[in-house]
Order: C-alpha cells, then structure tokens, then sequence
C-alpha cells in the first residue's frame, strides 16, 4: 500500500500518543468514588518524592568531600579533613530541596504515577547547577565570617556531581519500592467526540496506567460514552477525582470552552490538542508577540551538527556494547546451530539512509525453508500494508520465538551501526520492497539512518499500522533531538522484554 498525504489526519495516532505521554509524565491517581484515598495516595508520594530527594542529597554531602579528600590527602597530606563541610553540607540540604520545588520537582509528582526519571532528568542538572551555585554563595560567606576553612568551592561541587547521580537513584529506588500498583490508574476525561478525540480515546485505553472515564461535549457526535455538557465538567472532575483533562477539536464556541477550563486552574492539569498539530514538531517552540502566544513551525530535517553527534554517539556505544556483549553472542550461536540447521546469522536487504540497500545482520529465528513457505502463510497475514506477520508463525523455531518476543535476535544489528549502515535510535529498516512504496510526506524517513530502536519500538511494536509506522518515522526525522534519543533508549529495555507486540 502506497502511502500518501492524508491532509490533517496522517500524524494523528503520534499526537494521540504524545498526549497520552503527557499525562505519564504528570498525571494522577485515583479510582472513581474515592477520591479521600486517591488524596491520602497523592499525599504519600509526596512525602516519599521529599524522602527520597533528602536522602540523595544527605549521601551527596557526605559521599562528595569524602571522595575530595580521598584524592587530596595523597597529594597534600597536610589538607584539612572533612568534618565541617559535611556538618555544612548538610545543613544546606533544605536549600536544594527548596530549588528544587522552585523548578516544579513537586508540584505535580504528588500525583505522578510514572516510575521512571527519565523525564525529570533535565530539571534535577539545572537545579543542581543552580543549588551549588547557592551554596557556594553561602559557603563564601560562612568561610569569611566564620573561618570555615574546610568550605572551599571543589567540596561544593564534589557534592553536586554525587547528587546527579545519587538523587535520580534514590528517587529510582522509591519508585520501585512502592510499586505502581499503589498508584493506580491515572483518570482522564477527554473534551470533545470527533475523529482525533476518538483517536486520543483509544490510546489511553491503551495504557494501564491511565483509566479513561469517557468524553464530556455539548454537542457530541453519536456517541454513547459522553458523560455530561462542557458545563457539568468541573463536578464531573470532582466525581471522579481526575487528574487530567485533555481538549480536543471540539464543535462548543471556543469562549465557553475557555471559560470552563478556567475553572479547572489549578484543581486539574489540562493538555490542549493544537489546531494545526500535524505542522508541529519537536524543535516547535512557543514565541510571544505582545501577549499572544504562537508556535512557529520548525524545519523537519536533521543539520551537519546533529548527525556527527548522533553518529559519534553511535559508533562509541555500539563498540561498548559489543564488547560486553562478545560472551552472549557466542552462547546465542552455540544454541541457534545446535537446534536447527542453517546459519548463525540471517541476512536481508534493507533500505538505508538516501535509500541505499544495504545487508543487515540478525540472529536467525526461523527454519531454512522460511522464504520458500512464505507464500503458503500469506492469507494469515495479521498487519496492513506491505509487511507480512503473524502471531503464531509455524516457521519459527523454538529459540527463535524467545529471541524474537525479547528483541534478542536484532544484537547483531550493533554491527551495522558500527559500520555505519545503521543507528541506535531511528526509523523502522523496512525491507527494500517495502519501502519502496513509501510516497510523499513518508519519505522524509530516508534523511536519517535506520535505527535498532526508535518510537515504533516503544509506541507498539508490530501492534502499529504501516501508515502509523510512517507517521512516527516522520516525526522521528522532523523533530530530532539528542535528548530525545537518550528517552527511547531508556524506555527500550522494558519494551523488549514486555515483549509488546512482538512476534
């Protein structure tokens, strides 16, 4: 199926997907008809948030100078220990926990029920940079007044760098502690009833993690899951303890939906679906023009810097990893040749970056017949499009369906990134017949190299349409960003070995 333009519907099912990451991101707790405990719920993940941050910064003060005067004492035996600037250390503690509830570290996490820090990663370093730069201040000041000679600015900054590692740990280690089942499902309702809200609808439903209560519109298109008029959203909200309300493409006069989220300031978070959201990418930013908010439409392509970065960042990792990972490959090719006939490694032609084939490399999960049986099979085709798969395939071998649901089979991918074929994080490597029927707006894919993983990999696996394929590869390329790939690499391990939509 070629893939053509589809005017504002073709980057739907991603924007339904980055809304339903927003509210992972900030979302809440609570069931229906209990929102005194949803309350008592949000009240103890701040609490155990505030514990475990105290915790972080309580091991960065003391871990910090110790590994200071660790290095120091050898060089410099004569260098003052490290009583007072731990004593000190610690008692500026309540300064960073401050900085950080400035930054928002606290403000939403009382209703947060992702369990990864990932997100939060990007505001801890900034609160950190300006923490120590605080403390440093304050240690100045103490050392001039007090004599404090063992503050200095390198004891400071020791504690820092400790704290980037030891407060996301800690915070890691809480979250695991309690466990998402303590949390509970976040409750959403969605405003309005037309295709894109439709589209939001059913990939919140999607996630465990969030409960779809149902849609709230004034005038809704036929459907029977509509709770209420826009006018009954804010007693709704307080019905079903919502955490988060997401607006859509609504027929109400947009004055009367401005009105009623107002209302919800404060008391409900809100995400707003843009008009125009398929012109918008990652690198959009909002701009001010005299009070009036607008968001310009960045250019969709990757520039000379980002690629030798992304590159760089590549060929480092993916020569590390095969260096660790040098003992598995040679457990998984002992166990492939001895339970079935044919080669360790499977070999097919891709289309690469500038749509140049190339071979790529993985382990082989089927028998040496699976070609030749294909087209025996192509009636149980479970996928649109061009690609062919199926959950049950009889063609696949017993280690090869274990390889397959973890994503083990695709390791030997790493040698196409380290040769350059491929990346660690990009579009899907679509076989050359199938990409070649890639058309129009899709074909902005093959500005970037292929990717082991990438937002197919954490958004659904072989559970996504081809069109839905094209439009996160699309996306992908348009919005690009080095922080952006550190995300999906993080989040690519747990897909993997959930085995989501994996075949």
């Amino acid at each position: 199926m070629a893939i053509r333009e589809h005017g504002a519907e073709r980057l739907t099912a991603y924007r339904a997907d980055a809304v339903v990451q927003e509210v992972l991101g900030d979302g809440g707790t609570g069931s229906h008809g209990r929102a005194e405990g949803a309350t008592r719920v949000r009240r103890h993940m701040l609490r155990r948030l505030l514990l475990a941050d105290v915790v972080g910064f309580a091991t960065a003060a003391v871990l910090g100078p110790v590994l200071v005067a660790a290095v120091t004492t050898r060089t410099d035996p004569s260098a003052h220990g490290t009583g007072t600037i731990i004593v000190f250390n610690l008692c500026v503690v309540p300064l960073f926990v401050a900085v950080f509830a400035l930054y928002g570290m606290y403000s939403g996490a009382a209703r947060r029920i992702s369990l990864s820090v990932f997100s939060d990663l990007r505001n801890i370093l900034h609160a950190l940079m300006v923490s120590g730069f605080l403390v440093a201040i304050v240690g100045y000041v103490a050392d001039r007044n007090f004599n404090f000679h063992d503050i200095s600015v390198g004891k400071i900054l020791a504690m820092c760098l400790v704290a980037m590692v030891a407060v996301p740990v800690a915070r890691t280690v809480s979250f695991w502690l309690l466990g998402r089942s303590s949390v509970g499902p976040v409750p959403v309702i969605v405003v309005g009833t037309g295709k894109l809200a439709e589209t939001v609808a059913s990939h919140l439903r999607a996630h465990t993690s969030v409960r779809f209560v149902g849609f709230v519109d004034d005038n809704p298109l036929g459907r029977g899951d509509v709770l209420g008029e826009l006018g009954d959203l804010p007693d709704l909200c307080r019905r079903y303890d919502v955490a988060r309300v997401v607006v859509c493409f609504s027929r109400t006069h947009p004055e009367r939906t401005t009105e009623m989220l107002k209302a919800l300031s404060g008391n409900v978070a809100v995400s707003i679906v843009p008009r125009y959201y398929e012109l918008i990418t990652g690198h959009s930013r909002i701009e001010d023009l005299s009070g009036l908010p607008m968001i310009d439409m960045a250019p969709a392509s990757l520039s000379l810097g980002a690629r030798f970065l992304k590159r760089s960042f590549d060929l480092v990792l993916s020569s590390l990893i095969l260096l660790v990972l040098s003992p598995a490959f040679a457990v998984m090719a002992v166990v492939i040749k001895r339970t079935s006939h044919g080669p360790v490694f499977f070999r097919q032609s891709r289309t690469g970056r500038d749509e140049v084939p190339f071979q790529v490399l993985k382990f082989r999960t089927m028998y040496e017949d699976a070609e030749e049986r294909k087209s025996e099979l192509l009636h149980l085709n479970e996928v649109d499009g061009p690609l062919f798969k199926m959950g049950d395939d009889p063609r696949i071998t017993g280690p090869g369906r274990f390889l397959r649901r973890t994503s083990l089979d695709e390791l030997p991918q790493l040698i196409n990134v380290w040769r350059g074929d491929m990346s660690l994080v990009g579009p899907r490597p679509f076989v050359v017949s199938e990409a070649a029927e890639i058309t129009g707006w899709a074909r902005k894919r093959f500005e970037a190299r292929p990717g082991m993983t990438g937002l197919w990999q954490v958004s659904g696996r072989n559970e996504l349409s081809h069109l839905e394929l094209c439009r996160l590869d699309y996306l992908y390329v348009a919005s690009w960003s080095f922080w952006w790939d550190m995300q999906i690499m993080w989040r690519t391990p747990a897909s993997m070995f959930k085995g989501r939509g994996a075949s």
